[in-house]
Order: C-alpha cells, then structure tokens, then sequence
C-alpha cells in the first residue's frame, strides 16, 4: 500500500497483512480491517489526505503526475474529502459585517455572488446569477440563523435594494473605492477627449498626474499638473472634486463626516462640469449608504482582492464546468473561517 510521498525518496509504501477469519459455529468468513486503510484499497487514507492537501493551490494533473496517480482516481479523492473540510457555520459566530460582490464565472456570460465575513475574509456563500431574484435568494439562503448588522455593496441598485427587502435591520454601506472609481472613469475620459492624441508612454504619465494623491506627487509634477489643468476648466473642476471627496474620507469621526459630505454636495451639486454634477446627483442618492462608512470604516477591499484569488483558481483549471466544485476550491482555497 502506498503511504506517503517525499520528494527526496518517492513513495513510501507499507506491508499489511491480510487475514481472513471463519466463524465455526455459522461458517461465516470475513477479512479483518485496518483502521485508516480502505476495503480492497491500494492506498493508506493517509496518502489519500496528504494527496488532498497536496492539491491546494495546484492542479489536480501536475499532483497526479508528481504522485504517479491517475487524474480521475486523484479527482475522486479531492471532491470526496475536500468538502470535510470546509467550514461549518455552526462551529462559527454568525459575521456581524458581510462584504457582497458579484464575481464572473464565465466572462461575459455567468456571473456569481459571494458573501464574505468582513473581518475574517473568509467566503461564507457561493451562489451562481446576480439578478435581483438570484441575489435574493442567496441572501435567504444564508448559512447563519442570524443575519448581519452592516452589508458593503458596491452602487450597484439592485444589490442594495434587494438587502434592504431581505434583511430589513441591515445597514448598507456604500463601497468607499467604488464612489473614487466614479472620479477615475470620468477623469480618464475627460483626458481622452482633451488629449487623444500621444503616444501610449505619455497617456500613461498622464494618467499617473491625475489619480496620485498630490502629496505623492514630486514639485516638477505638480507644476506640470498644475499648467495642464489651467488649460481645461472642466478637468480641473473634476480633478478637485476628486481631492474633495478624498478629504471627506479622511476625516476621523462620524459627525464630521456627515458634514464634510453635506457640504460636498453643496460645493458641487451645481457645477458648470456636466461630468460633476452626475457625479453629485449619484452621491445624493446614494448619500445614506456612504455616510454608514463614517460610522463602520469598513470596504469591499478584502472581497475585491480575493476575486483576483479566484480568478487564478478558474484560470490554473482552465475554468470549471461544475459550479459545486468551483465552490469548494473558492471555499477552501480563500481565506479560512478563524
């Protein structure tokens, strides 16, 4: 029977002897089993483990070869004891912040969701669609008797609408580096239209000018920055309404954020700049979320840097057809539930 595996030596195998055992008063036979070896196995279950634990972050095809097992035998084992694995929610508390993102099964295609404990990172909820109705029933299908206090969302409105339908006590907060990323898109096409022209090296500098914070930036860059800006009022209204919300981000109490909000969108509700004013109709509507950050401080960081996570595991497999087991690798691959 196959053991272990080292690297240095191989395969380690171990000799069991078989006995078989007859009954003299019925006649009744039968072979006597070892604990940790399978009936009329070839492996110990601790080959069949270490083969398993072998399999996390790899491909199942370069662990078979290393271990000269067959794919289809390897796979057998992972998705039998791979799902022993995952996390029960009963041995856990219930997460009281969830972060909630839509991720891409199939790009362009299918779509997923995921719900993650935003202190932990661990992904509690796999569920494929991100429709209003998907989206609903995954949320009704949370693994915990007891729902969250806060959910981080994107500004998507489907997503945020649909938590409040569910979970009514639920407060929504407004991903902070989704109401920046609403400067960035509007501030690279404004540049685009004002400055089309160039090669890619010197688009790439530009962008760099437009989305460091000044205080990064060196005194020859600002003045560059500076002159550029002179030429185009409606970028420069832009590009200081982007240093304005960062300044409301950065205050440190609840009251004051509230404020420096307020008057955000005071300051900019009404600008000559089409591109912020949509920008500030968008934050008005969504004004109630984003003040939840002042009193939370938390983002969708940890659930956007784990998607990266996960598009490397669809990528290593080359993408999966079965979404059960792309669950369990997301699951177990991720963040664990400590």
């Amino acid at each position: 029977l196959r053991h272990r595996f080292v690297p240095a030596w191989g395969t380690v195998w171990v000799s069991v002897p078989v006995y078989r055992q007859r009954c003299a008063s019925c006649g009744l036979t039968w072979t006597v089993e070892w604990n940790g070896i399978p009936p009329r196995g070839s492996v110990t279950s601790a080959f069949q483990e270490m083969a398993v634990d072998m399999c996390h972050s790899r491909d199942l095809l370069s662990v078979a070869k290393q271990l000269s097992v067959a794919y289809s035998t390897l796979e057998r084992w992972y998705y039998q004891l791979a799902p022993q694995r995952l996390a029960q929610p009963k041995e856990h508390e219930a997460p009281e912040v969830v972060c909630l993102d839509e991720f891409a099964l199939q790009k362009g295609h299918k779509y997923g969701v995921n719900l993650m404990d935003a202190q932990t990172g661990h992904i509690w909820q796999v569920t494929e669609g991100r429709s209003r109705e998907q989206v609903r029933n995954a949320l009704q299908q949370w693994p915990f008797r007891k729902v969250p206090q806060v959910v981080v969302t994107d500004l998507a409105p489907g997503m945020a609408e649909t938590v409040r339908q569910v979970w009514k006590h639920t407060l929504v907060v407004a991903d902070k580096f989704h109401v920046i990323q609403l400067f960035s898109k509007a501030l690279e096409a404004t540049r685009k239209r004002t400055h089309a022209r160039g090669t890619h090296r010197r688009g790439r500098h530009e962008q760099r000018l437009l989305h460091t914070i000044p205080d990064k930036l060196k005194p020859e860059e600002l003045q560059e920055l500076k002159i550029w800006l002179a030429e185009d009022p409606h970028l420069e209204r832009l590009y200081f309404a982007l240093q304005d919300i960062r300044t409301v981000y950065a205050v440190e109490t609840q009251e004051a954020g509230e404020e420096a909000l307020q008057k955000w969108i005071v300051d900019h509700l009404y600008s000559p700049t089409p591109a912020v004013r949509s920008i500030a109709k968008t934050i008005v509507q969504w004004q109630e979320p984003i003040q939840h950050y002042f009193s939370f401080r938390v983002t969708n960081a940890k659930i956007e840097g784990t998607h990266n996570k996960v598009k490397v595991i669809k990528r290593r497999a080359y993408g999966y057809r079965n979404l059960e087991r792309f669950k369990i690798r997301i699951r177990l691959e991720c963040k664990p539930a400590t």
